[in-house]
């Protein structure tokens, strides 16, 4: 087979990664960024700044191998209208892809979800706001080895093994928020199929398995300039061990931030924020395993950048500035 690899144990990597596609699937994608990247985690996040918010975001997992996870986040949401029958009340449009495997002509394993997101937003007390969202939208996941070359076409292995499964899809969240700390529960991707199998008889189980998101996080004041905000992101799925991420970021007056972060599996890095301007952010992160797959794949790459409008000075509700 032809595949697109330099020695024989890229060749053994990517056959690994191939024969455990369903893997890929079953575990929603991840990024380092995930207070940035909230709406992804969360329907509930949507409005929560109270003003419109788009955000874009690559992440380039194990970017020294070739065929390696690579996913992309695109995300807007906007309070409905400061009119007061719908001022509570919060939209928001989320799209994500990732692809994984690069062939000579083709990167077979491919996943897209694209959802509408609606949110509701009560004030419980003095600058606290709890805040609960609806996600509904498709979700597809395609297969498509006959793209690839082979030495020997005849192969029964590759043979009838292209699907492409398209399924509408549902999630929910529920997000308690501050201008200092914030708590958050969701289950943002829930896929219903007709049924297990797909028409070649591939198991499709791991298509509907449901992720569960906790993240929290808070901001502390220690100098007029400098604020320190640790965050914690953990995330349970059935049949796999719970993971957790451990993100410490701090705050320079309002240029930018910089941090450290420790993911459970052995990953550790670094990540930044820089402000551009009042409108515009641009947030970069570096992570990289510890052992013992670090000798081989020698790191993981997010670049985003999220554009703002500016709220007004009177509104009604003080905006979170650092979620």
């Amino acid at each position: 087979m032809k595949f697109m690899i330099k020695n024989k144990l890229n060749w053994a990597l990517t056959a690994a990664l191939a024969l455990t596609a369903p893997i890929f699937a079953q575990q929603e994608q991840m990024y380092t960024h995930y207070d940035f990247n909230s709406l992804a985690m969360n329907p509930a996040y949507a409005g929560s700044k109270r003003t419109l918010v788009a955000s874009a975001l690559n992440r380039t997992q194990w970017a020294t191998y070739p065929g390696a996870p690579n996913y992309q986040s695109l995300a807007v949401h906007s309070p409905v209208s400061q009119a007061p029958a719908f001022r509570d009340f919060a939209v928001g449009m989320n799209v994500q892809t990732g692809k994984i495997g690069k062939f000579a002509v083709a990167s077979p394993f491919a996943e897209t979800e694209i959802a509408a997101n609606i949110a509701y937003h009560k004030e419980i007390a003095r600058n606290l706001r709890l805040a609960v969202g609806l996600r509904l939208g498709a979700f597809n996941y395609s297969a498509e080895l006959s793209k690839l070359q082979l030495q020997n076409p005849t192969d029964v292995t590759f043979n009838n093994n292209d699907y492409s499964i398209t399924a509408p899809m549902t999630g929910f969240g529920i997000y308690l928020y501050s201008d200092k700390y914030f708590a958050a529960v969701s289950s943002p991707r829930m896929v219903f199929t007709k049924g297990r199998t797909a028409p070649n008889g591939v198991n499709l189980d791991y298509v509907s398995q449901m992720h569960y998101y906790a993240i929290a996080g808070a901001v502390f004041d220690l100098s007029d300039d400098l604020k320190l905000k640790p965050t914690t992101q953990v995330k349970f799925v059935n049949g796999t061990p719970m993971q957790a991420d451990f993100n410490l970021h701090l705050i320079y007056k309002d240029f930018g931030s910089i941090g450290g972060f420790f993911r459970t599996g052995g990953d550790i890095g670094f990540m930044t924020m820089v402000k551009l301007n009042p409108s515009f952010n641009l947030v970069y992160s570096f992570d990289s395993k510890t052992s013992p797959l670090n000798e081989y794949v020698r790191g993981s790459h997010e670049i985003g950048i999220q554009y703002m409008i500016s709220p007004k000075e009177n509104s009604r509700v003080k905006v979170p500035r650092y979620f």
